[in-house]
């Protein structure tokens, strides 16, 4: 077994255990490996496909953006796979600059058809951008209406109730109809992400130039 397809098995059981954490270095090889010996056995849309997923699911939108850049136009209009995460990467940027909601993303990622492949790192993308949304919710308000709630995550008031209460910890009165948040836990030791990496890359070269010309 060559490297590209041990690397490939390797990524297909990551996604079958539910270990998308390591999928963005596996795929990031995976990327460098098959583009340097230009294999045409592996095409190049079942590497980009599930890397550019795994980004947006770390809301890595920054090494997103790159990875789109640089994959040629032409595989772009030929998957429409990428095509929908392409666009699901717009929706987020739009949202992250408050001029987007949430529910167009839950609404084009529950329509489009997904391999088998590539549907279980859907689902957790989904997932993903729910949490962002509801520990956004959290930490906004002490309390709020169920009504609200439900929009924001794509789902009827009665579902989104029993759903936060159960996998949130949120408390819920149906009498008034309100929603009490739990505060979302705080992480303090958040890993490094790309982008930062490359601003810390950015300032050491700098420093680096500095002491050169000092």
């Amino acid at each position: 077994m060559s490297t590209t397809q041990r690397l490939i098995a390797q990524a297909d059981t990551l996604i079958k255990t539910g270990r998308y954490q390591d999928l963005i270095p596996l795929y990031e090889q995976l990327e460098f490996q098959v583009s340097a010996i230009e294999l045409e056995a592996v095409p190049m849309n079942t590497i980009y496909e599930p890397l550019l997923a795994s980004y947006l699911v770390a809301y890595d939108l920054y090494s997103a953006r790159s990875l789109v850049q640089r994959i040629p136009e032409v595989l772009k209009t030929e998957s429409q796979q990428l095509t929908v995460l392409i666009q699901v990467l717009d929706l987020l940027r739009q949202w992250e600059r408050q001029n987007g909601h949430l529910k167009d993303i839950y609404k084009l990622l529950h329509q489009s058809r997904w391999n088998s492949a590539l549907a279980p790192l859907i689902a957790v993308l989904q997932d993903s951008i729910q949490n962002r949304e509801l520990d956004l919710l959290a930490k906004a308000y002490t309390s709020l209406p169920v009504q609200l709630a439900a929009s924001r995550i794509w789902l009827n008031e009665d579902t989104a109730a029993e759903q936060l209460v159960a996998t949130r910890g949120w408390t819920y009165d149906a009498s008034t109809r309100l929603l009490y948040p739990k505060a979302p836990e705080v992480i303090t030791n958040r890993p490094i992400g790309l982008q930062e990496f490359g601003q810390l890359a950015d300032v050491v070269a700098h420093l680096e130039v500095k002491q050169e010309s000092s």
